[in-house]
């Protein structure tokens, strides 16, 4: 995989359908050179066999890890069954959905709304973890299920495709998961993922984290037609009405006095609490890419989310100032940190390019400077007086630019998981590093103030922010929980 983006996605930024299109002609074959098991030119069956044996990499149906049920809640019960699968999506037809009930997740991925977000998840964490991880098709319109079942049925593999019926009328109908955005058909650094490979097992040890199944007909033994790559989302309990798994929080943003916050997700909904003011959301916008990440404005009256193409959504009294650039970058966007004044910001990229918008000065980056982190960029921030800033990598190396001094950095220990985001102190002479397990890590005057490493968490850890006096944080997962300590006072999660 060379670079991120394909060039048909750079192409086709914001267009959902073109994207969809393209996935499309690439078909769902296997390119990887594998002798166990064979790997068909196929989609999903529609109703499966149940498995009758199990590989080594398949994932147990124990439910992700969660915080005992409170007294008279019902108990957790995993959706991550070898006979769960996706519903459809209310009010659209399968392989028709509309653009705004889709949004894109990756190269090559356009997904329905709700699995969006956890998928998104996914490919970061992998990213993250040094893993090469991508998709060679997520939706399928009903064009490519016709497609599809005619080519493998004249392979003679009519049974390894997903039936296309035929409405009373004569017209198609799909009947793919494929065909409700719920589907994923993964790729690693050989081709579609294959049993064993580097691939198979992160999806084994993590997808169902995010409410990403392995259906029974997929796995070994469950099937004529077993396939390691296709994973499907059933993250809002599937079609056995299981508990949901929520992962589509992305970042948290404090109010100016320190008396509130607001979560944003990656549908660009954003929730308040405590006095944190509600200047509006994408939450209702058809959005052409994920949003994974946003900014306050310094008066507390305004935010920024940021997509993962580098779009930019202005609220409030935001300004706008533009966007990375006309189409999606060479890598994702995975930050973004606001001026002082509120009259620019900064994108960075997991690759360690920054963009400066608005009054936002340009000091340097990995990219530009040679630097090379040994894992992606996953976040940056800014120092008080905006003439400078950090940039942090997966390993927790730090890079300072401008007048951002280098106080230590987490690279040279053995962390229990990735880096994935940082906050600088007020006086700007030191910052903490999260991890995604909810280590904290506190450099300079920065004070070491708890963590949530020893916690036993649902879903990883997004974010990282500081009170404004310096002597607290708060630290943000996926799922909405919210982590308070110093004089971080907690004011609900979301």
């Amino acid at each position: 995989m060379s670079g991120w983006w394909s060039g048909a996605a750079r192409r086709a930024r914001g267009a959902i359908v073109v994207v969809a299109v393209v996935v499309v002609a690439g078909g769902c074959s296997s390119t990887r050179r594998v002798a166990r098991p064979p790997a068909p030119t196929t989609t999903e069956r529609t109703v499966p066999p149940v498995a009758t044996s199990a590989a080594p990499t398949v994932p147990t149906t124990a439910a992700p890890a969660a915080a005992p049920a409170a007294k008279g809640a019902a108990a957790f019960v995993s959706p991550i069954r070898l006979d769960n699968r996706p519903t459809p999506v209310a009010g659209d037809t399968n392989g028709e959905m509309p653009a705004r009930d889709l949004v894109g997740v990756a190269p090559n991925c356009v997904a329905s709304r709700a699995a969006a977000p956890s998928l998104g998840l996914l490919f970061a964490t992998a990213r993250d973890k040094g893993v090469v991880l991508g998709a060679r098709e997520c939706y399928r319109p009903l064009s490519g299920q016709v497609a599809v079942k005619r080519s493998v049925t004249a392979a003679g593999n009519s049974a390894c495709a997903a039936p296309v019926a035929t409405s009373p009328s004569g017209a198609p109908k799909g009947t793919s998961m494929h065909g409700w955005g719920k589907a994923a058909d993964f790729t690693d650094a050989d081709g579609s993922v294959a049993f064993g490979s580097p691939g198979d097992r992160f999806l084994n040890a993590e997808a169902e984290r995010f409410g990403w199944n392995h259906p029974g007909w997929a796995r070994p033994g469950g099937s004529a037609c077993p396939e390691a790559w296709h994973w499907e989302w059933v993250g809002d309990g599937g079609i056995l009405h299981d508990s949901p798994i929520r992962a589509d929080v992305v970042a948290l943003l404090p109010s100016s006095d320190g008396q509130g916050y607001s979560t944003v997700t990656g549908l660009g909904t954003v929730t308040q609490h405590g006095d944190a003011q509600d200047s509006g959301s994408a939450e209702r916008s058809t959005l052409a890419w994920l949003v994974v990440g946003g900014a306050r404005t310094p008066d507390g009256h305004g935010y920024w989310l940021v997509g993962l193409d580098g779009s930019v959504l202005s609220f409030g009294t935001a300004g706008s100032f533009g966007s990375a650039g006309p189409g999606p970058p060479a890598s994702p966007i995975v930050g973004m940190a606001a001026t002082p004044d509120g009259r620019g910001y900064w994108l960075v990229g997991s690759d360690g390019r920054i963009s400066g918008l608005g009054d936002a000065g340009a000091f340097g980056s990995p990219a530009s400077s040679g630097q090379s982190p040994r894992r992606p960029v996953v976040g940056m921030a800014a120092t008080p007086g905006g003439r400078g800033y950090w940039v942090v990598s997966a390993e927790g190396g730090v890079f300072g630019y401008g007048d951002a001094g280098f106080y230590g950095a987490a690279s040279g220990r053995s962390l229990p998981a990735p880096v994935v985001a940082m906050a600088s102190t007020p006086d700007g002479r030191g910052y903490w590093l999260a991890g995604a397990d909810g280590s904290v890590y506190a450099f300079g005057t920065a004070p070491t103030l708890g963590s949530a490493a020893a916690r036993t968490l649902a879903q990883p850890v997004v974010a990282i922010a500081p009170t404004p006096s310096g002597r607290g944080y708060w630290l943000c997962a996926a799922d909405g929980g919210v982590f308070s300590y110093g004089d971080a006072a907690y004011y609900g999660a979301g």
